[in-house]
């Protein structure tokens, strides 16, 4: 018997309760199918399923100097991370984090329990398939080895992702982002020509990895090239509240369709994620496939390569577009000399007819 003061502090087990964020995921995976205190499970586990997305083996070190090895796996809408390796306080088979895909894909929202197994809500930027930065830190993926061998098993004939792209000279230059193309085994592109729908093959020429950019070309016997491009490539830099539209074909391969989506925003900052002065923050709706579209005003100047977007879980109306002045770095670059565009034509053209002109050069770019 517990003396009656000790009573208040003894509460019956069946009262008691139970912290569901340390539930490892193989209470919601069919029994049998994963032990996530075994790593060779994990393993075997990935090279039968193949990934999807950030689905793999990831190592974090903390500030602190603690470790952990993490199974990323994806349940429903969301990705979760247990703990398969450690050297801090967490159990082999503990939940430490989940990860959300906001508006792009580039941009998640993370909530990663601490080690006092508090929740702390953080942003986190996919720099590309096997790096994530999380609030300053990074985690890095260390299985599957490459896409090409265990990650994303997919139907013949099937295209693993898409993105969007700008011609930028005749021969069929286009610009997209670096995280569109990277580790890419083929690219196919889409666009209007000669007043229909034709796709083309097309290769890797040049990347710049650190400002998330890459060229491509179209390399395909059937593109004989096409007509003068009607819109201006603009260097200058463009005032904060300078009207902007966005170009591209946002998940194009899923529920948004292949026709080009244009949305209409300001340029809200002359700085992007963090301060970063490589970027524009804007108004304009961005979602996953926008990356590599181009950003337009209203005069029919090239802008910006729009690159990712917050969600509205994080904040409403907020994207990031890639300034031109880089773009023009990577072009400088290419053994090939490109006589970028420099019309006026559209200048004098209503706002619906300079869309239909543009639309033109924009391109679907799809990767597997």
């Amino acid at each position: 018997m517990f003396p009656r003061w000790a009573a208040k502090f003894i509460k019956p087990i069946s009262k008691l309760k139970y912290d569901k964020r340390l539930t490892p995921i193989s209470k919601v995976l069919p029994e049998g199918e994963l032990n996530l205190t075994s790593e060779q499970s994990v393993r075997d586990y990935f090279d039968k399923k193949g990934t999807e997305f950030i689905e793999g083996i990831w190592d974090y070190t903390s500030d602190d100097g603690m470790s952990y090895r993490l199974a990323i796996i994806k349940n429903k809408y969301k990705f979760i991370g247990t703990v398969i390796g450690n050297s801090g306080k967490f159990r082999l088979g503990e939940f430490k984090a989940s990860f959300e895909t906001a508006a792009s894909n580039e941009v998640l929202t993370v909530n990663w329990l601490m080690s006092d197994k508090k929740n702390k809500k953080l942003i986190g930027i996919v720099k590309n398939k096997f790096l994530l930065e999380i609030n300053g830190s990074y985690i890095y993926k260390t299985y599957p080895k490459s896409v090409g061998d265990n990650e994303n098993i997919l139907k013949k004939g099937e295209w693993s992702g898409n993105g969007s792209g700008i011609i930028i000279s005749k021969i069929g230059y286009i610009v997209t982002n670096h995280h569109v193309i990277v580790d890419s085994n083929e690219i196919e592109v889409e666009f209007i020509l000669n007043d229909e729908v034709q796709k083309f093959n097309a290769e890797v020429i040049q990347i710049d990895k650190t400002n998330d950019l890459a060229i491509i070309k179209i390399v395909d016997a059937n593109f004989d090239g096409v007509n003068d491009l009607p819109y201006n490539f603009k260097t200058r830099s463009s005032d904060v509240g300078t009207k902007v539209y966005a170009f591209g074909y946002p998940m194009a391969l899923s529920v948004m369709g292949k026709e080009i989506k244009i949305t209409v925003g300001i340029i809200s900052s002359k700085s992007g994620y963090y301060g970063d002065i490589t970027t524009y923050q804007i108004s304009a709706a961005i979602q996953g496939g926008n990356s590599g579209g181009p950003l337009f005003d209203d005069k029919g100047n090239f802008l910006r390569i729009n690159s990712s977007g917050l969600g509205a879980d994080v904040a409403n109306n907020i994207g990031y577009t890639i300034k031109s002045s880089y773009v023009l770095n990577l072009i400088d670059v290419i053994p090939k000399t490109i006589e970028l565009p420099s019309s006026k034509k559209l200048q004098s053209l209503p706002l619906t007819e300079q869309i239909k002109e543009i639309s033109k050069y924009v391109v679907l770019v799809k990767v597997k």
